[in-house]
Order: C-alpha cells, then sequence, then structure tokens
C-alpha cells in the first residue's frame, strides 16, 4: 500500500464524493460506537424520528448529505450524532474511538452542510488514528518509536484500513455521475459484513 498514493486520491475528492467518502469511513466505524454505547447504556436514540437506532441515523445521512440533499433533515441527523459524544472522563479505552467515531460522522455531515472546506483528509487521518491507537494500546506496550511505526506499517489492520480507503476513492471516482446503485456499492465496501476497522463486530 502506497500512503502517497492514499494521500492524493483522498485530496482529489471533492463536492458529494468528499462527503460519501467519508460516510463510508464512519460506516467502516459505527460499530465501534454503537458496542461501547450500548455497553454503557448511552445509546439513547429518538425512536419515533429514527426508528432503528444508528442504523436510521446512518440510512439518513447518506439519504440526506449525498443522494437527496435536505439540510433541515441533516441537521437532525447531525444533533443526534453530536448528543452521543461522550465529554466527561471515563476511565475505558472504548471511549476513545467511539468519540472518534462520532466527530468522524460530524465532520461527514458538515462536509456536505458546507462545501468551502475540504474534510476529506481530515477524515481520513482520523480513521487511520483509530486503527494506530488501538494497536498501541493493545500491542504497543514496551515498543519504542520505530518499533511502533514498523507495528503501523505491517499490522493486518492497518494494511485493511488504508486497501479500504485507496478502494474507497477509487470507487468513487470511477462514474462520472452520482447514482443510488454507485452508493449502495460504496456502502457494501464499507459495511464488509459488519466488521469494524478495528476487527470487531456487534456479533463478536
Amino acid at each position: 500500500m502506497n500512503p502517497k498514493k492514499l494521500i492524493k486520491s483522498v485530496k482529489a475528492l471533492t463536492g458529494w464524493r468528499e462527503t460519501a467518502f467519508l460516510l463510508a469511513l464512519v460506516e467502516r466505524n459505527v460499530v465501534n460506537a454503537e458496542l461501547f454505547l450500548s455497553a454503557t447504556e448511552r445509546l439513547n436514540i429518538d425512536a419515533e424520528r429514527f426508528h432503528n437506532g444508528f442504523d436510521s441515523v446512518l440510512d439518513e445521512s447518506w439519504d440526506h448529505a449525498v443522494l437527496r440533499p435536505n439540510e433541515e433533515r441533516l441537521v437532525e441527523c447531525l444533533d443526534e450524532v453530536i448528543g452521543h459524544v461522550i465529554e466527561e472522563d471515563i476511565d475505558s479505552y472504548g471511549v476513545i474511538p467511539c468519540n472518534q467515531c462520532l466527530l468522524l460522522w460530524e465532520l461527514a455531515l458538515v462536509s456536505s452542510l458546507n462545501r468551502d472546506k475540504k474534510r476529506a483528509e481530515e477524515g481520513s487521518q482520523l480513521s487511520i488514528n483509530v486503527v494506530s491507537g488501538f494497536l498501541e494500546f493493545s500491542e504497543g506496550d514496551d515498543l519504542d518509536e520505530n518499533a511502533l511505526i514498523k507495528l503501523f506499517e505491517k499490522h493486518e489492520l492497518m494494511l485493511r484500513e488504508m486497501e479500504f480507503q485507496q478502494a474507497l476513492c477509487d470507487l468513487l471516482r470511477s462514474t462520472e455521475k452520482l447514482n443510488k446503485e454507485l452508493m449502495t456499492k460504496v456502502r457494501g465496501l464499507a459495511f464488509d459484513g459488519g466488521v469494524s476497522n478495528l476487527g470487531i463486530s456487534l456479533e463478536d
């Protein structure tokens, strides 16, 4: 995997492609947030507004940020996402990838509301940081800086994350026009059987 190629590909994303890229990263990260919020009894979604919990919020995010832009409905999704950010100090590693996912989600929705500032590169690095932070936490004890870098470069989870992001960029640039079929493919690539970028799923 060529990191420089990935950075170049991410920087080239604009408009709906940038928002779709960021939402796909959310799709790959959302399990990390759901598991922690559920375990700490913080997954409180407005059931009347979003009938299927975070799945409904994510579905509407795709719909109203990419396919059928609707600022009012998008702001409702944004409020729900921001409302789940954990601000208090919690002695649990799980809060970190949870909040990183929610920040990534916020970036994706704001990218649709305001195209003036590009956010894809920031989102790309944030998702990569989710993986590197997890590897440092789980396998990085007693490793010096050089050893950590080697761990990040060669670990299966990091390679999977980088390859996913590059494949995502390539897919988004494979057509000139936005269409539902493309978004279905993008979401399928991101979902990957419900396994997050940390290698976990809701069924674990």
